[in-house]
């Protein structure tokens, strides 16, 4: 009888634990989203010339995002990218990244 209470306390916290990595996997994939969202908005600026990098925004992969420029010298920006999203439970979230762009 001592056993299967032991056994039983044991599947329990086995499956809490699981239900918390379960979120935590969750919001991990979403942030990998959001960075990548960030990443490919600093590419997309390093490939055009120097008269078309803009600030802007838009919203992609359910991840608004917004970024602003600032001129360094003839050819170097600072972007700084500022993105916001919706997790689980319907909690805000929000990440900054910054780069330096060269265009020539």
């Amino acid at each position: 009888m001592v056993a299967i209470i032991i056994l039983a306390v044991g599947v329990l916290g086995l499956a809490s634990t699981s239900t918390v990595v379960s979120r935590l996997m969750g919001g991990a994939n979403q942030q990998t989203i959001v960075a990548n969202v960030s990443a490919s908005r600093f590419e997309r600026l390093r490939s055009v010339q120097c008269s078309q990098i803009k600030a802007g925004s838009s919203y992609v992969r359910g991840v608004t995002e917004r970024w602003g420029v600032q001129k360094l010298d003839l050819a170097t920006w600072k972007v700084a990218d500022t993105l916001w999203w919706t997790g689980a439970g319907g909690q805000s979230h929000r990440q900054f990244f910054e780069s330096y762009v060269r265009c020539y």
